[in-house]
């Protein structure tokens, strides 16, 4: 098929219809690239925000480790003085004597 001369005026519009669709597809990326900077930082917050949790529950588990050590070492020093204060050789103090000490 012979190609038709195009004349110039629809040779602008042409350029018209290509800037225009240069500037959209611009205007695309930058909203795109936008959305994705925001998507970054939320990443990075929320990266912070579990490290922090993390802290946190490594912290409360320190604790109940040692508040289930305690808790034993209470149990077993209970369990000594009630086999002691049990036993027939135990004498217990004269109330008259510990009300000095205080």
């Amino acid at each position: 098929m012979p190609s038709k001369a195009i004349p110039k005026r629809k040779g602008i519009k042409r350029m018209s219809l290509l800037q225009l669709m240069c500037s959209t597809v611009q205007k695309a990326l930058f909203e795109e690239e936008d959305r994705v900077k925001k998507l970054i930082n939320r990443v990075a917050m929320l990266e912070s925000r579990n490290k922090q949790l993390k802290d946190k529950v490594k912290r409360v588990k320190r604790t109940l480790r040692q508040v289930k050590k305690n808790s034993r070492r209470m149990e077993e020093l209970n369990k000594k003085l009630l086999e002691k204060t049990s036993s027939p050789h135990y004498a217990k103090p004269d109330s008259n004597v510990a009300a000095l000490k205080v």
